[in-house]
């Protein structure tokens, strides 16, 4: 009961909560608050997988290779719908754990306060705030349950706008957290924050782009 009080906290009055986290809860509490905010999403995602295949709505108004390639992805999706829940768990799980390891070596290295463990309680926390957006992720599971493809398309845009909301304000979040555990600057936080993450995002995006690249180069002359 007591994550619910957190995360209503967390949503609403953050510069209070966070150093009130810090101090009151155990780090296997951190633990509980990042399994539920990547096991809740996985779940509804698995529920949302039973519902039928819908092309994306947008094919009409794209160019020809555009909207051919968009189709064979979003093919490819379905085709491993139950599975691609379960790899998202894993990688958010991974992603969420390296990036308190890399702000905590940010942290320290600009002469920051505070240890590894209690810093990843608080990455869960922050983590658990993605859960602000369940009532949306359950109206949206119903609608890929439907027989209507109307209501789908409706609130996917809502979950975008969303979901893009949470991630910024999360990494708000993250600012104020190593602001608060390790005693920095404000200056000093957003550095350990979005630099190293800066970075990784940078390298992802090359190492996506490598991958695509190969995909292309290795597909067979002629094919699409």
């Amino acid at each position: 009961m007591f994550l619910w009080t957190d995360l209503l906290a967390l949503t609403l009055h953050p510069f209070r909560a966070l150093p009130e986290i810090d101090r009151r809860r155990h780090p296997a509490h951190g633990a509980l608050a990042l399994g539920l905010s990547v096991l809740v999403p996985a779940i509804l995602a698995e529920l949302a997988a039973l519902g039928p295949y819908r092309p994306p709505a947008s094919l009409g108004s794209l160019p020809s290779l555009s909207a051919q390639g968009l189709d064979i992805y979003a093919r490819w999706v379905y085709q491993h719908r139950f599975r691609v829940p379960v790899v998202t768990l894993l990688g958010s799980l991974l992603l969420w754990i390296v990036a308190g390891l890399v702000i905590h070596a940010g942290a320290r290295a600009l002469h920051g306060r505070g240890d590894l463990m209690n810093f990843l309680k608080l990455i869960g926390f922050v983590a658990l705030v993605g859960l602000v957006a369940t009532p949306v992720t359950v109206l949206d599971t119903v609608a890929r349950l439907s027989s209507s493809g109307q209501a789908q398309h409706s609130i996917d845009s809502l979950t975008g706008t969303l979901g893009l909301t949470i991630f910024v304000w999360q990494n708000v979040l993250l600012v104020m957290a190593a602001q608060a555990h390790y005693g920095l600057s404000t200056g000093r936080a957003v550095t350990a924050v979005l630099g190293p993450i800066g970075c990784l995002l940078v390298l992802g995006l090359a190492l996506l782009a490598l991958v695509v690249i190969a995909a292309a180069l290795a597909r067979p002359a002629g094919a699409l």
